[in-house]
């Protein structure tokens, strides 16, 4: 999995040497990835449809030999050679496309937690610098590298910087002291070193006037309570909760396309309700606790695989209507 997180991470930051931004770069990487893996998916889908069309065979068997388990895989597995099928066939597709997503989501944080504390220790060496340039914006969402919400500042805060690893400031500390834009790079033995610096530097900065004016929260908008959690609304927030709510808008929409593939299949259909819920769960929570560049690659994938499944759609019913006037005339 690293392997995979390390190429990923690589392959993104050799697209932005190229594009020069990182939200066109997230995005042309999310439909090349996609792009890739669109062969699986076509076969995934006719796999799909033949499971689908083999149904009423498929019942009958299960009848005429409910009592002899044995011979019923016997007979399953001769039905599947007999046409062709491998009930397997539909998962590859959604197996590759969680793992990729999981190694999106490191990758993604990797690079996250670097640019974050290129974000800080650039304005803690240089204080008179306009943090607004320091961070990616896109369209509404100032630093694309914090989360798409209201209740997140644009800026890296405390607790966003406890959570990178002490390797992530040596070596992005010494990138930064060869360029010249800070005196000398870190050499922090391990994370308690780390965490002493914290304390000791990161603390005392995030509290002082060029920095805390940035994370001032909205007047009367502190710590607001919600159930069991505590919330606070920033004034210079960085983002709308747009791309978490888009997020679980396409996911709906992606599955249940996905859905209507396998209602021939009342267990898959029922599966797949399942997985529409976890899903919706899953998009909301990622894309809502970390990073917009997660969040903006969920949702460009899941833009592109409802495209991918209308054009499917599509095809596979030109394919039908052929066939079907093929064997009026005799062919």
């Amino acid at each position: 999995m690293n392997f995979l997180n390390d190429l990923l991470l690589t392959v993104i930051k050799g697209l932005y040497s190229v594009i020069n931004n990182y939200a066109l770069t997230i995005i042309v990487f999310t439909i090349l990835i996609k792009v890739l893996v669109m062969p699986l998916n076509l076969g995934s889908r006719r796999s799909t449809m033949k499971m689908s069309a083999l149904q009423p065979k498929m019942q009958r068997l299960q009848d005429k030999y409910k009592d002899d388990q044995e011979k019923l895989n016997q007979k399953m597995q001769e039905l599947y050679k007999e046409e062709g099928v491998n009930p397997l066939g539909g998962c590859l597709p959604m197996i590759i496309s969680m793992v990729i997503l999981f190694a999106m989501f490191y990758a993604l944080r990797t690079f996250a937690n670097e640019q974050l504390v290129r974000q800080f220790l650039t304005l803690y060496h240089n204080p008179e610098t306009d943090p607004k340039t320091l961070v990616e914006p896109f369209l509404w969402i100032k630093n694309l590298w914090m989360p798409d919400t209201p209740f997140a500042t644009f800026l890296p805060d405390v607790n966003s910087l406890r959570m990178v690893d002490y390797t992530v400031w040596n070596q992005v500390s010494a990138n930064l002291a060869a360029a010249g834009t800070i005196p000398e790079a870190l050499g922090f033995a391990g994370r308690d070193a780390m965490t002493a610096y914290i304390d000791s530097v990161v603390v005392p900065f995030v509290s002082s006037d060029v920095y805390a004016a940035h994370l001032a929260p909205m007047a009367g908008l502190s710590n607001l309570r919600i159930l069991f959690w505590s919330i606070t609304i920033y004034a210079e927030h960085n983002g709308l909760f747009l791309l978490p709510l888009i997020s679980m808008g396409t996911q709906v929409v992606m599955q249940k396309l996905t859905m209507q593939q396998q209602m021939a299949n009342p267990q898959q259909a029922g599966s797949q309700k399942t997985m529409i819920y976890v899903m919706l769960f899953m998009s909301l929570y990622f894309c809502a606790q970390y990073n917009a560049a997660f969040a903006l690659y969920w949702v460009v994938s899941n833009i592109y695989a409802i495209i991918e499944q209308l054009c499917f759609n599509r095809y596979f019913k030109s394919q039908e209507a052929k066939a079907a006037t093929a064997e009026e005339v005799g062919i």
